[in-house]
């Protein structure tokens, strides 16, 4: 690995405890618990890979910022604009600046609009789906039903996956995220060090949902 990527004054902005000041409206499964997790996956992930691990730290600290007036849906948006005007306060030159943008723009699953493009970006993108699933991505689904008033189960995965329209609000459960989404996070990996690391968590959250319909169901 080139050690251009790994040295240099930008390598340790934005500071961890500057970022933690910027999350203090993040509910529990977006928190900074969940930024620094995503942050330690991606220099891990870049390290592996040989990308740029400065400009995936500085994504990964950015990528879940919440912005005054801007929802879930758009986020990474609001969080890349917000990223591009601190960094550029601290000094990062625009070049750098663009990676960590794009990054952050093309982090999310479910906006497919915006492709990461660069190694970097993909580094970030595999290190946030990482977190979306094994125990801690069971863990997060639930803490989200939580906040949100969603019921904790109503239907087996089986039940689920024939269903003909999608369910909203309180009977939106985790397993319906799981079938909806986390059940697909694996394959849509980029990385060969995440999808190794992914198949053991895919596995795990495979058998929990499993596990809960059979106890729900009473089989177990």
């Amino acid at each position: 690995m080139d050690n251009a990527h790994s040295k240099g004054t930008q390598n340790d902005t934005p500071r961890e405890d500057t970022a933690r000041l910027l999350y203090t409206a993040g509910d529990a499964a977006h928190d900074f618990d969940h930024v620094l997790r995503v942050t330690n996956m991606g220099v891990r992930l870049a390290q592996a890979e040989g990308a740029d691990i400065a400009v995936v730290r500085a994504a990964a600290l950015l990528h879940d910022v919440p912005v005054a007036g801007r929802g879930r849906i758009d986020h990474h948006l609001a969080a890349a604009s917000f990223a591009a005007e601190h960094l550029r306060a601290e000094g990062w030159d625009d070049a750098r600046i663009a990676s960590v943008v794009h990054c952050i723009q093309a982090h999310r699953y479910r906006d497919q609009s915006i492709q990461p493009q660069t190694l970097e970006a993909k580094c970030l993108y595999d290190a946030d789906k990482l977190d979306s699933i094994g125990a801690i991505g069971v863990a997060r689904a639930f803490s989200h039903s939580g906040s949100h008033n969603t019921r904790i189960w109503n239907q087996t995965v089986d039940e689920a996956l024939s269903q003909d329209a999608r369910p909203s609000g309180a009977d939106y459960t985790p397993v319906h995220e799981y079938v909806y989404k986390l059940r697909h996070v694996l394959s849509s990996l980029y990385t060969a060090t995440a999808r190794r690391m992914g198949a053991q968590r895919h596995d795990f959250m495979t058998l929990f949902y499993e596990q809960l319909d059979a106890e729900m169901t009473g089989n177990r």
